[in-house]
């Protein structure tokens, strides 16, 4: 029964002094930042630590796939087309903004670029 009453403390400064350790030694990561934000987190430092393996992966992923487009690129003497560039204009699609609004695309219409003044009533 003594080892329950151990653990606990035992874990919490175990991550607390992990944490200390990760945030001097990565201090960009994921699990850094959060912890110097809220310093409570330190608590869930192997959850973090899971988001940062996580990202790390999808960096190594990125970076894989970066290095097989510029290799495919060179080797077939072409452009790869990129679903986000060349998308509208390789199936014919006309490109929408889907940042404006609909009034504004309205207002813009009919050319009146001046607010609408408020009645006085």
């Amino acid at each position: 029964m003594t080892t329950p009453f151990f653990a606990v403390p035992a874990y919490l400064l175990g991550t607390f002094i992990l944490s200390a350790l990760i945030v001097r030694v990565a201090p960009k990561a994921h699990s850094s930042r959060q912890v110097r934000k809220h310093l409570s987190l330190f608590m869930v430092l192997p959850l973090l630590l899971i988001v940062d393996i996580l990202s790390s992966i999808d960096a190594i992923r990125r970076f894989g796939m970066r290095i097989a487009r510029g290799t495919f690129e060179f080797i077939s003497g072409r452009r790869l087309h990129s679903s986000e560039e060349y998308a509208y204009a390789y199936f014919g699609y006309s490109r929408r903004r889907q940042n404006r609004r609909r009034s504004d695309r309205r207002a813009r219409a009919l050319g009146g670029t001046s607010k609408v003044a408020a009645a006085k009533g």
